[in-house]
C-alpha cells in the first residue's frame, strides 16, 4: 500500500508522546510576528489546528488524503489542501510557512526538493519565514537493519530499516485489532538524508536568505534516539 494509507488512522495514537504543545510554543517566537501560516506536509493537522487556536490564519497541505481526512475533523478553521510538496500551489501568498516532522526528506530526490522549496518561496511573502527540520546527517543511516516496534491497544507496528545511501526504505507492518483476531496490512516509506551544507544552498538558489542551519538535540518532539536539523530562513 502507499505511504500513509492504513498507518494515518493510527496515526495520533502511536504519536501520543509526542509535546506537539511544546513544539509549537516554541516555533512562534521563529514565525516574526506572522499571521497567515503555511503547514507543509501537515499530516492529520494537529500543528495546523494548534497554530489556529493560537490566532493564525492557517493553510495545510498535504498529498495524503487519508491524513487530511483526519486533520479535517479536527478544526473547521483551516483550509486543508491535498496537493505534492514540488507542486504547491495557492490562492496567494503566506507570511510564514513551517514542515515539521522532517516531512521534506521524504522527497528522496534532490530535484523534488529544490522544487518544493521553490514553491514555498514562490508563495512566500517578502521577509516571510520558513521553518523547518530534517533528520541530521548519519541518523538515517544508523536505523540499517533496525526493526522498532510501536503499539497500542488496538494496533501494534513493527518498522523495519534498510538503508542504501543515500535513501533510508522503511517496511512497516500494521496489525490492527479486530475481535479477537488481528488484521495485517503493509506499507513502505522512503527518506533520504540530505547534508545541511547541501540544504543551505538550494535554499539560497531558490530566494532565500539569513539562512541558518542549527543542529538541536532532542527537543520537543524527543522521536529520535539522534539530533535533526533546523532551518530558519527568509524570503
Amino acid at each position: 500500500m502507499s505511504a500513509y494509507s492504513v498507518l494515518a488512522r493510527h496515526y495520533d495514537a502511536l504519536m501520543a508522546h509526542v509535546d506537539y504543545t511544546g513544539f509549537v510554543e516554541g516555533l512562534e517566537p521563529l514565525l516574526n510576528g506572522a499571521k497567515c501560516v503555511l503547514d507543509l506536509g501537515c499530516g492529520t493537522g494537529t500543528v495546523a489546528a494548534l497554530l489556529s487556536e493560537r490566532g493564525y490564519d492557517v493553510i495545510g497541505v498535504d498529498s495524503s488524503e487519508d491524513m487530511l481526512a483526519i486533520a479535517r475533523n479536527k478544526t473547521d478553521k483551516v483550509l486543508f489542501l491535498r496537493q505534492d510538496m514540488t507542486a504547491l500551489d495557492l490562492y496567494g501568498t503566506v507570511q510564514a510557512a513551517v514542515c515539521t516532522l522532517d516531512g521534506l526528506n521524504y522527497l528522496t530526490d534532490e530535484k523534488a526538493l529544490r522544487e518544493a522549496l521553490r514553491r514555498v518561496a514562490l508563495f512566500l511573502e517578502p521577509g516571510g519565514r520558513f521553518v523547518f527540520d530534517m533528520h541530521a546527517p548519519g541518523l538515517l543511516a544508523s536505523r540499517h537493519g533496525m526493526s522498532l516496534v510501536s503499539r497500542t491497544e488496538d494496533v501494534f507496528c513493527v518498522w523495519e530499516y534498510s538503508w542504501k545511501a543515500p535513501v533510508c526504505r522503511i517496511s512497516l507492518n500494521i496489525f490492527e485489532r479486530e475481535g479477537a483476531y488481528w488484521r495485517r496490512s503493509s506499507e513502505r516509506h522512503a527518506e533520504r538524508e540530505y547534508s545541511p551544507g547541501r540544504v543551505v544552498e538550494l535554499l539560497k538558489e531558490v530566494g532565500f536568505s539569513r539562512v541558518s542551519a542549527d543542529v538541536a538535540g532532542l527537543n520537543h518532539f524527543d522521536l529520535d534516539p539522534g539530533v535533526r536539523v533546523f532551518f530558519v530562513c527568509e524570503r
